[in-house]
């Protein structure tokens, strides 16, 4: 038996997992990594960021990206998903919103009330969102779960 997810695993796990790490290539070349919250729809990963921000222009200049999610502490629970994708920007009001309900929904316990913000938090982040889809390569979706390994006894 392999350590690679099934189709139907590597979607559940992309689906439920809570944090991944969006990867774009910078104007030298070099690879530049951001943990991001992300929805999982239709067999795309979708992020919100600001349309400033460096991942954006990257994105702009460059659509490949590497999407990564991974859980477990112990060896034996590593489970992760790498794919390769091509992004593209949207900035459509449907998309935004659409992406929107999703990360309210699943990351809403994980926010802070926005009273508690710092003014200077708030402003930052009030400058205009996009939503970045990273639709994975036929083929470049990696993944494994050591959980599979049979372990000697």
């Amino acid at each position: 038996m392999g350590v690679k997810l099934t189709p139907e695993e590597t979607d559940e796990f992309l689906r439920d997992g809570h944090t991944l790490i969006f990867t774009t290539i910078r104007k030298s070349g070099e690879p530049f990594a951001t943990p991001m919250w992300y929805a999982y729809i239709d067999g795309c990963i979708y992020i919100r960021t600001l349309g400033r921000s460096a991942k954006v222009a990257h994105v702009r200049r460059d659509p490949r990206v590497c999407c990564t999610v991974e859980t477990g502490d112990a060896w034996v629970d590593l489970k992760a998903v790498i794919a390769n994708c091509d992004a593209e920007i949207l900035t459509d009001d449907e998309t935004l919103e659409m992406v929107g309900k999703e990360l309210d929904r699943k990351y809403a316990s994980f926010r802070p009330p926005g009273t508690n913000m710092p003014k200077a938090t708030k402003k930052h982040y009030s400058g205009g969102s996009v939503v970045v889809k990273c639709t994975p390569r036929p083929g470049e979706i990696r993944s494994w779960y050591n959980r599979k390994i049979r372990m000697k006894t």
